[in-house]
């Protein structure tokens, strides 16, 4: 129904998984069987808050984390039926208990407590009288998109509609990121169009019941914790995290404070179409995915700044590995450590086939929580510095959900409405690459205490200018493409 204009970790989704959201908006698929390991809980109105809940629910009752919410804007046009989009906003929040979930804690532990279903009213507030209503709907959007949400009492959904004219209305979205990830939104906008098509159209609702909730998940996941079914990928773990270097401090940072913050801003940088189109034919032509060719070079940048030749970076994952959390609104998203031996100055082919390595051992043992991993491995943590893992590189791909066939909407761009400073940023940096399908453009995320704007566009820059001497001399090695690309000397000897 959109493109979403959020922030998360998140944004891959594979083709698999637009299939099959495409097709349970047909009505194709019928409700997934939930295998044993995730049963429905009994007490419907209490659930445990899964680990990423749980870590981020602290730091902002702790009041250090920035309000971390995701957000879309739609544009309509034509005759909004109010009664109907109401209509389907209910029906997505009794079919998704995140939706009317709050936070608290219940008999001394963390919970997620589930509101009963009940409908609710809805009205466009009408800005068509204003000099210039777009503006005046962005200016409208960016204090709702900065408004605090009180976790135990509040709709931590919020669907809001302006009116432009007689026949132009934006739709906004609003949910805070402990009941939903990228993913999820995307989902939610795909549902509410549908459900909004077949109410208009006197159709049922296209869309088959969920077979688990978020909280059953949640549960789940800890009683695979608790119960050593995740014991041999923990293992895993250990031996190959063991011995980790010290933590990544990259040359051009200031001095830390004594206590991290969690507040973000982002820079953003295209790439030309035929670099892309390059890199993706070398991705192929070497049988790795485009992700790994990325990430190896920006291994090969972090060692150039770093001198060092073990290295540990971090990449969000949808942390969607069960088929039951497909349709599901929620926060499900983990981290995975990627730790690899950039050593030797081997060509870039040679890293392609380490960094390829090292993604697919990942992948094979993505359900440990990153919480467990990190406070297994340092029970004693950093309060200057975040765990394990301080910087990340991440792909986004293709929006999750597009309008469906038939209706009248489009983006409403939110760039100029987001407030900048408020990103919730868990690490020093989160380095992306956004994937259109046809271009890549460059997304970095950073934390303005540690570092200056000046340097991070240095550093996209130098990317840039590394990802294309690889592009065009994949056989060269990392010394040769450093020179070759005109970033000149690394900043300490690489051993």
């Amino acid at each position: 129904m959109s493109t979403p204009n959020g922030n998360a970790a998140g944004r891959e989704l594979s083709q698999a998984k637009r299939a099959l959201l495409e097709r349970r908006l047909r009505g194709a698929v019928g409700a997934v069987t939930s295998p044993p390991g995730i049963p429905r809980r009994e007490r419907r109105e209490v659930a445990p808050v899964s680990y990423v809940q749980e870590e981020s629910w602290r730091l902002e009752r702790e009041g250090r984390l920035p309000t971390p919410f995701l957000g879309t804007a739609l544009h309509f046009a034509g005759r909004l039926d109010l009664a109907a989009l109401a209509r389907s906003r209910d029906e997505a929040v009794r079919r998704h208990e995140s939706l009317r979930t709050n936070f608290a804690f219940f008999e001394g532990q963390p919970a997620q407590l589930i509101r009963p279903f009940t409908p609710g009213a809805l009205s466009a507030l009408d800005l068509s009288g204003a000099g210039a209503p777009a503006d005046e709907a962005r200016r409208q959007i960016a204090r709702e998109m900065a408004a605090p949400f009180d976790l135990e009492r509040d709709e931590l959904f919020r669907l809001r509609v302006y009116k432009l004219a007689a026949e132009e209305y934006v739709l906004l979205l609003v949910l805070h990121h402990l009941v939903a990830d990228f993913l999820s939104l995307g989902l939610l906008v795909g549902e509410l169009g549908a459900l909004y098509e077949a109410h208009v159209n006197g159709r049922p609702a296209p869309l088959p019941e969920t077979p688990v909730q978020y909280g059953d998940w949640a549960a789940w996941q800890r009683e695979q914790v608790a119960s050593g079914a995740l014991d041999s990928q923990l293992s895993y773990w250990r031996a190959r995290l063991r011995g980790c270097p010290p933590a990544l401090d990259l040359p051009f940072a200031r001095p830390r404070p004594a206590a991290r913050s969690f507040s973000g801003v982002s820079r953003l940088r295209g790439l030309p179409e035929e670099l892309s189109q390059t890199l993706r034919e070398l991705s192929r032509r070497h049988a790795v995915s485009l992700y790994t060719t990325l990430l190896a070079a920006f291994y090969a940048l972090v060692r150039h700044y770093t001198g060092r030749a073990d290295i540990v970076l971090g990449r969000g994952i949808p942390g969607r590995t069960r088929s039951e959390t497909d349709g599901l609104v929620g926060c499900f998203v983990n981290m995975l450590a990627l730790r690899t031996d950039v050593g030797g100055d081997p060509t870039f082919l040679e890293l392609l086939g380490r960094v390829g390595e090292t993604v697919n051992g990942a992948y094979a043992n993505q359900e440990v929580p990153f919480a467990v991993l990190a406070r297994e491995l340092e029970p004693d943590p950093d309060p200057a510095r975040p765990p394990l893992v301080q910087l990340v590189f991440n792909l986004y791909g293709a929006p999750p959900a597009q309008p469906p066939a038939g209706t009248r909407l489009s983006v409403f761009d939110l760039r100029e409405s987001r407030p900048r400073q408020e990103i919730a940023l868990f690490q020093d940096m989160i380095f992306g690459v956004n994937d259109t399908g046809r271009t890549l453009g460059l997304e970095l995320k950073y934390n303005p205490g540690l570092f200056d704007a000046a340097a991070m566009e240095e550093m996209l820059a130098d990317y840039e200018a590394l990802l294309t001497a690889a592009a065009a001399d994949p056989a060269a090695r990392l010394g040769e493409l450093a020179a070759q690309s005109g970033i000149g000397r690394p900043p300490a000897p690489v051993v």
